[in-house]
């Protein structure tokens, strides 16, 4: 069966929208796009489904998020937590606190109410964190595609031995879901320096799907070069790892990751915030992506990524949310107009587009299959209303949005999953 598939506007990127145009759907992808004329001339026998006012645009790509934590809002209230902005130490505290309070079964449920806000709000594919491996089952029917990151941490060696084990194992199931499996060393302050040279070893041999958080605050970089700060005082105190505070290493996050062998083209690295001209320099050479999260970064206090040095230095960016433990919405939407105010002197509309999508699915590895509407892709596309603008104004009008509307409707591989 073949379906033509047309809107008011069509918009298959970030150079702007088509107006009596249409998408040719055959066996989950693109055959073609054309005028709507002529497309119902070749195909006479063809679904027509017209959406009538409305925009056709690709499903956004999710470069990062951890879906576990997607009701984290309902676990705080239930213990008396505030979910309101405050310090990154007080608030991986507050993390802690809240996970403690819970039955490990009820991450489950979180990863299946995080994958169904993803679907929403017009997402297509995610780079998703998780640390309960058991909740993986809720990706075997999900539609949405791109990387499912197991993470792993740990300071104690016997404690990272057996966590290695267990990766080894589930890492066979590749293939298995709709997501690709990688690994995600956590963070440079919560994985022992072996073990977290161990995973890089590993993901580069294999060619396995890297994320690693880096540079998220001012404490990870006090951390890393004298050795003290809260988080040895506070957050090593809490989960008892006192007797692994580290030296004063005299380094920077990226220098860190450098040395641990963690810079290269597969690694997708969140947060960036706390960077150095020498580091981002760095990462441009490496090829490695980094997604940011603005309005986590805002929620937790440590400030804005450096996304003009980034850019000028050809950094590879994606967009993410984080989770819905340092953020109001799994929305990339919402992040779109957060992001269209806090970049505004750096990025153009079409430029925040592309993060949102070309750029996420080539950091996901879905190149050529998403981020955009061409020929020979996935016919996986998202559906809003049609602002009352001129079409010149429509892309601008969408990305500083922050969509008050539902998205209308949601195909992916050419079925409708909302």
């Amino acid at each position: 069966m073949i379906t033509l598939y047309t809107a008011e506007y069509l918009l298959p990127d970030a150079s702007g929208p088509l107006t009596e145009m249409a998408l040719v759907e055959e066996g989950g992808r693109i055959r073609e796009i054309g005028p709507l004329v002529e497309l119902q001339l070749r195909y006479p026998d063809a679904r027509l489904v017209d959406l009538g006012p409305a925009v056709i645009l690709p499903a956004f790509v999710n470069a990062h998020t951890h879906l576990e934590l997607s009701l984290y809002p309902q676990w705080a209230a239930t213990i008396g937590i505030s979910s309101e902005p405050c310090a990154f130490v007080d608030w991986i505290l507050r993390l802690i606190r809240v996970k403690r309070s819970i039955q490990p079964e009820q991450l489950d449920e979180a990863v299946s109410e995080g994958l169904k806000l993803c679907l929403q709000s017009g997402t297509g594919a995610i780079g998703d964190i998780l640390s309960r491996y058991e909740a993986r089952v809720a990706y075997r029917e999900t539609p949405l595609r791109g990387r499912l990151y197991l993470e792993s941490l740990g300071q104690d060696p016997g404690v990272t031995r057996n966590a290695r084990k267990r990766l080894d194992k589930i890492l066979k199931e590749q293939g298995s879901y709709p997501l690709e499996l990688g690994i995600s060393p956590h963070s440079p302050y919560t994985i022992r320096p072996r073990y977290m040279r161990e995973l890089f070893s590993l993901c580069r041999e294999k060619r396995l799907p890297c994320s690693t958080h880096i540079a998220e605050s001012p404490e990870e970089s006090d951390f890393l070069n004298l050795g003290n700060g809260e988080l040895v005082e506070r957050l090593y105190t809490e989960v008892n790892w006192h007797q692994f505070a580290p030296p004063a290493r005299r380094t920077t996050p990226v220098d860190f990751l450098e040395e641990q062998g963690g810079l290269f083209a597969e690694q997708l690295l969140v947060h960036g915030v706390q960077l150095t001209a020498e580091e981002i320099d760095k990462l441009a050479a490496s090829g490695a992506t980094l997604a940011l999260c603005p309005r986590s970064n805002a929620q937790l206090q440590v400030g804005p990524a450096p996304v003009a040095v980034l850019k000028k230095a050809g950094v590879r960016l994606a967009l993410g949310t984080d989770s819905l433990a340092s953020n109001q919405s799994l929305s990339l939407w919402d992040e779109l107009a957060f992001a269209a105010e806090a970049y505004a002197e750096t990025f153009s509309a079409a430029e925040l587009f592309e993060l949102a999508t070309l750029n996420g699915a080539n950091a996901l590895g879905l190149q050529g299959q998403l981020g955009s509407l061409q020929p020979g892709m996935r016919c996986s596309f998202q559906v809003v209303e049609a602002p009352d603008v001129a079409s010149d104004q429509l892309l601008e009008t969408l990305v500083r949005s922050g969509r008050t509307e539902p998205v209308k409707a949601l195909i992916l591989d050419g079925l409708s999953v909302l």
